[in-house]
């Protein structure tokens, strides 16, 4: 049976290097930092570029967007996520800014 490293390399080379990290550690179960550290060695050894997030929008900006359409703070940290003091702070400097 694979370890954890094992599992993520395996993951990582079955997507043709084009997973981004965040899915290979959903995949493998594990920590986001974990799975960068086994993918970032790995392509440090290999000679291979490191794969990115893709995101065009931040998540700021998607809780801003949220908000716009008047969700509540509860239901945008339930919709992406994310801490609910987070989404909190992002909608108190959003309003403040208006």
């Amino acid at each position: 049976m694979a370890n954890k490293s094992q599992k993520i390399r395996q993951i990582f080379k079955k997507s043709n290097h084009k997973l981004t990290i965040s899915k290979i550690s959903k995949k493998a179960g594990v920590r986001y930092q974990f799975a960068y550290q086994v993918i970032k060695r790995y392509c440090s050894k290999n000679n291979i570029t490191m794969p990115t997030n893709k995101q065009k929008q931040t998540k700021a900006a998607k809780i801003r967007k949220l908000y716009d359409k008047g969700l509540t703070i509860g239901a945008i940290s339930k919709k992406l996520n994310t801490n609910y003091t987070y989404v909190w702070s992002v909608c108190d400097k959003y309003r403040k800014s208006e």
